[in-house]
């Protein structure tokens, strides 16, 4: 999966009439939504497959007021190539990685602070001949604040970074291309309940 499914919470999909919160995106929009961790108790699971391994570990920050969690995976293909005799494939880079984090923290009953974050590389290379390599990074600061039982804020600072590289040596011949798409945002979003019919 595109996701690492141990980070997830919920996911929802709007095919069309997204609410306006999307900024009138004319696409389909896929929100997601991250666990927020135990903050009981610690635990840890993972797996281990053909291809790629997984761990996922959370626990409280404080109990009862605060958790995280933390997530990642990698895959390992490149590992197996280093067994082949022949040196052009023995020296190839093959791999992705991804890593989410999550941790909140309740000052009192009415503010609760959050910072998350996601990053994650995909890498390919023939030894020093050629190499391209994306990945992505996003952080994510939230302070939620209850007014009263009806008004909420949710006030978000946000960071995000996409690359990529592509790298080309051959004899005389070597180039470097680099692309990069770097996006911060402040955010303020204020939600009212009028009544339980109206928001």
């Amino acid at each position: 999966s595109v996701f690492n499914s141990d980070a997830l919470k919920d996911v929802t999909l709007y095919k069309g009439s997204q609410p306006a919160q999307y900024g009138g995106r004319l696409a389909s929009v896929l929100d997601i939504r991250m666990q927020d961790g135990n903050d009981k108790r610690f635990g840890a699971e993972g797996g281990i497959g053909l291809i790629a391994s997984r761990l996922k570990i959370e626990g409280p920050i404080v109990k009862d007021r605060g958790s995280f969690t933390v997530s990642g995976r990698r895959t390992y293909a490149d590992v197996f190539l280093k067994l082949s005799s022949d040196s052009n494939i023995n020296r190839a880079k093959l791999y992705f990685y991804d890593l989410n984090a999550k941790a909140n923290y309740r000052i009192d009953d009415k503010n609760r602070l959050f910072l998350s974050g996601y990053f994650g590389k995909d890498v390919l290379g023939f030894g020093d001949n050629f190499g391209i390599d994306w990945g992505n990074y996003t952080g994510t600061l939230r302070w939620n604040h209850l007014f009263s039982s009806r008004l909420f804020s949710n006030t978000s600072l946000i960071a995000s970074n996409y690359n990529y590289n592509i790298n080309i040596n051959f004899g005389t011949t070597s180039g470097n291309i680099t692309s990069r798409i770097q996006d911060y945002n402040l955010k303020e979003d204020m939600q009212y309940y009028a009544n339980s019919a109206n928001t």
